[in-house]
């Protein structure tokens, strides 16, 4: 395993303290806190703490008077009760990220609302795509490494369209190309996550596609009828892919993660481990084809959305996978 250059800082602080109710003379004042709208007036506190690890926030409660529910962008992400205090729960950020808490009494007050916009507070991305609601025909990297990508179309028509939450996928000549991918550090080992919906069946459709030195990797579909699996490639030259085996239903969005440590590899599907191989290789970084075959984005174009990739420069296990998985699903 890489050893992460950043080193993992800790952000220890009170976030909010509301509601303090104080009895004097029969007289009570309560503390007030600006909320979201349509929720209760606060009448518990909550302290936590914060720790950046490579894929992303830990958040440990240190007190709390009331049970909460812990949202990232408005998902519901773990629970905690009062005795909760030193549990924790992975929160795998990202620049951009909302953190909500809300107890879960009948007041639903808000304890804390914050959003991340720190480096030190997100996970050890290469490049991060959400897809919504863009335009244009450049897709922003929002990891903050400068990895950009341009919608292109192979025939020289519009190439992928914008929806609300995803970039369409044509089937015939669409695809994204990011060229010269950077990170800020010396990439050892990596984590590919794609949430998408395949449309259509009959043959391999590209997710994403990475090319440049003799390292090769790649997440793909096998389409046949109505369903399809995925394989994953860390070198599709020598043969050392693996695939689903479980066929999946053509219009329901999945998400699918791999993982390279530089020896292990493996694939994911909604979080569980679904097939795993070993391949000595360095990584390299190069190139990304989304959408179609790579490098020349003439073929196995993808009929279907794409809603979110991420790429990081570390392999994740179960936990950081099941975490990632849930924040994409």
């Amino acid at each position: 395993m890489v050893e992460d250059s950043r080193g993992a800082s800790t952000v220890v602080g009170v976030l909010l303290l509301v509601g303090v109710a104080v009895v004097v003379g029969g007289v009570v004042a309560v503390g007030a806190l600006a909320f979201l709208d349509g929720i209760g007036a606060p009448t518990a506190n909550a302290d936590f703490t914060y720790e950046q690890t490579p894929a992303g926030l830990r958040m440990t409660p240190q007190a709390i008077s009331t049970g909460v529910t812990v949202q990232l962008n408005g998902r519901d992400v773990a629970t905690f009760d009062p005795d909760s205090a030193g549990q924790s729960v992975l929160l795998p950020t990202a620049p951009g990220d909302r953190i909500t808490v809300v107890s879960r009494d009948g007041e639903r007050s808000v304890l804390v609302d914050r959003t991340v916009d720190d480096r030190s507070e997100v996970g050890d991305f290469v490049a991060y795509y959400t897809f919504e609601a863009g335009s244009g025909d450049t897709l922003v990297d929002r990891s903050g490494n400068g990895n950009n990508g341009t919608l292109s179309d192979y025939d020289g028509g519009s190439g992928p369209q914008w929806t609300s939450d995803s970039l369409s996928f044509d089937g015939r000549n669409d695809y994204v190309d990011v060229t010269g991918l950077e990170a800020e550090t010396d990439v050892e080992e990596f984590t590919v996550a794609v949430a998408f919906t395949q449309r259509s069946v009959g043959g391999t459709s590209q997710l994403v596609e990475h090319y440049g030195g003799g390292n090769e990797w790649y997440l793909e579909t096998d389409t046949d009828g109505t369903d399809y699996t995925v394989d994953y490639a860390v070198n599709n030259e020598d043969g050392d892919i693996v695939n689903t085996g479980t066929r999946y239903p053509t219009g329901e969005r999945q998400v699918v993660v791999g993982t390279f440590d530089g020896s292990t590899y493996e694939l994911f599907v909604d979080g569980e481990t679904v097939a795993e191989g070993t391949y000595d290789s360095d990584v390299e970084m190069g190139n990304l084809v989304v959408g179609a075959d790579a490098p020349n984005a003439d073929i196995q174009y993808l009929d279907g959305e794409i809603h979110e990739i991420r790429l990081y420069y570390t392999a994740f296990e179960g936990e950081e996978v099941g975490a990632i998985t849930n924040a994409m699903g």
